[in-house]
């Protein structure tokens, strides 16, 4: 695989713009969630990492352009190699070697400093008031932003397995979700779980069955995407220091 001189500067002016994904996706709101980046061939990948790309490269020819308006009142320059990495790019072929090599390590070196900003900067404003707002959790969460609203939810599970009652199923509280990249789950970790079974009778009915089990024993249960065949969820809301629950549906 080779890779042409045009690639390589692409892949070099977008960093700063997977650094942005990665800060976004790399913040945790709470312990039973975590989300999946869009796939890279995604518009909203493309969107994302070019989006944050220019934001940060923005941000940055702005502040060296701040410097040269400073050194300028105060007269004041380097004497050897000017700052800012944008100019001695344009002209990164127009010295000699020597000058051409200080060049290409000062764009690094400050191309590194910048990605490693843009991360630590998303990953604060993901923390703050506007990572935590609906308009972004819709965006990023989808249906689970009202589970990570709750800080959590009750579910029923109905899975893929039968048995002589009907199709199994559990009921528990909802330690970890794990969802793709088109929001659905991927897994899912229910703790203080109980079993049941479901079955459809003649007349319609729907009858509900519990799995007997020792009165001590407290199932954590684990399943993946392809065992699940709904979910019935209620986000759990906290009031005085007591748990209300509020029903809602999800299939």
């Amino acid at each position: 695989m080779t890779f042409s001189y045009n690639l390589v500067l692409a892949l070099f002016l977008l960093a700063p713009g997977f650094a942005f994904v990665a800060g976004v996706y790399a913040t945790g709101r709470s312990a039973i969630h975590e989300a999946s980046p869009p796939p890279p061939n995604s518009i909203m990948a493309l969107a994302m990492v070019t989006g944050g790309s220019l934001v940060a490269h923005t941000a940055a020819a702005i502040l060296f352009l701040a410097c040269h308006v400073v050194s300028g009142w105060t007269h004041w320059s380097w004497p050897t190699l000017d700052p800012n990495p944008y100019y001695q790019a344009i002209h990164l072929a127009g010295g000699d070697g020597l000058a051409t090599s200080a060049s290409f390590a000062w764009i690094l070196l400050l191309l590194t400093l910048l990605c490693v900003a843009t991360y630590l900067v998303t990953r604060a404003i993901m923390n703050g008031p506007l990572g935590r707002s609906e308009l972004v959790g819709g965006a990023l969460y989808g249906w689970f932003w009202q589970i990570e609203k709750a800080r959590g939810a009750y579910a029923h599970v109905l899975t893929q397995f039968e048995n002589e009652h009907g199709t199994v199923g559990y009921q528990g509280l909802l330690e970890y979700v794990t969802l793709d990249a088109e929001k659905q789950i991927s897994s899912l970790v229910l703790t203080q779980a109980e079993p049941f079974s479901l079955t459809v009778l003649p007349d319609r009915h729907v009858q509900r069955t519990p799995t007997p089990r020792g009165a001590d024993r407290k199932l954590r249960v684990l399943l993946t995407k392809p065992e699940i065949k709904n979910i019935v969820y209620s986000p759990l809301v906290f009031e005085d220091d007591q748990d209300v629950v509020a029903e809602t549906d999800a299939d």
